[in-house]
């Protein structure tokens, strides 16, 4: 994985509790995220299996909504990657700042 987990945040102690906090909730939110995404991606592979069986309508909806839980995860997935980039530039921008002003 890219970022820390939550052991390796307690080990550091990194300066700013309110990054330690952001960090915390970013992983735990990642980790929720991937989870649901592999419950979902097996279930889609499943239901891809019965529709390419049946070719019916009700199987095709299913599939497709399926398909959409999943593609609204992996959002939120992304989203929380993004979130977790802003805080770690932020904090490489703050410690050259205070790095300069040393």
């Amino acid at each position: 994985m890219i970022f820390k987990s939550k052991k390796e945040i307690n080990d550091h102690k990194l300066n700013n509790p309110e990054i330690n906090k952001r960090l915390t909730g970013i992983i735990k939110t990642i980790e929720e995220f991937s989870n649901e995404q592999r419950e979902i991606v097996d279930k889609f592979k499943y239901e891809m299996e019965i529709f390419t069986g049946e070719r019916t309508l009700d199987s095709c909806l299913q599939a497709l909504n399926l398909s959409m839980q999943l593609a609204n995860c992996r959002e939120k997935i992304l989203q929380a990657y993004k979130e977790y980039s802003n805080l770690l530039e932020n904090e490489l921008k703050n410690y050259q700042v205070n790095k300069r002003n040393l």
